[in-house]
């Protein structure tokens, strides 16, 4: 028997390599990160400002945001066990509300970040290693409380396909990321 979500859709079961026959098909494909299209999620590509390039992905659901990126890892590599330590010493070491928490995919941190208007933010960081590379989530907004909120975006998390290409490239590199073709772009002046 498939596990359902709430709203009777069977839930996902990755993240996926893009080389594995259970994966995902029919997906919007961001380059190293692709994923099935969902009606009740917005998403959006975060892009540097410098540079202009797609950094992150960020899928949107009620008040509620799941940010993605994936990462360049070595082949074997536990990566998410080196990066939560760093994340974790980075955040203590600025005085932060931080925690060490089990997850669905192990340990995630759990933290409270500054924002541009002098509050704080709580979110949630977790990730996944796949074969040579990481993708790594981090929610915040409702979702950190409303379960109805958490459970679709960590499935969301869980339908993601990851190419990671024969492109040789550091642990801990960014995936390169790209925006869809046909997609519409809307540059604020």
């Amino acid at each position: 028997m498939l596990n359902t979500s709430s709203n009777g859709k069977p839930l996902n079961r990755g993240p996926w390599d893009s080389a594995d026959l259970h994966a995902p098909k029919d997906l919007v494909n961001f380059g190293s990160v692709l994923f099935v299209p969902n009606p009740s999620v917005g998403v959006r590509a975060d892009i540097e400002e410098l540079s202009q390039k797609v950094v992150a992905i960020s899928f949107d659901y009620k008040e509620s945001v799941l940010q993605v990126q994936a990462f360049a890892s070595s082949k074997g590599s536990a990566l998410w066990d080196e990066v939560v330590e760093d994340i974790f010493t980075n955040l203590t070491s600025q005085n932060l509300i931080t925690e060490k928490a089990s997850g669905p995919y192990g340990v995630e941190i759990h933290a409270e970040l500054p924002t541009s208007n002098e509050k704080t933010q709580k979110v949630r960081m977790f990730g996944f290693t796949g074969d040579r590379w990481l993708l790594r989530g981090t929610i915040s907004g409702a979702a950190i409380s409303d379960p109805e909120q958490r459970a679709e975006l960590e499935d969301v998390f869980r339908g993601l396909v990851v190419n990671r290409g024969e492109t040789p490239l550091p642990p801990r590199e960014i995936l390169p990321l790209e925006l869809p073709t046909g997609s519409i772009v809307t540059r604020v002046k």
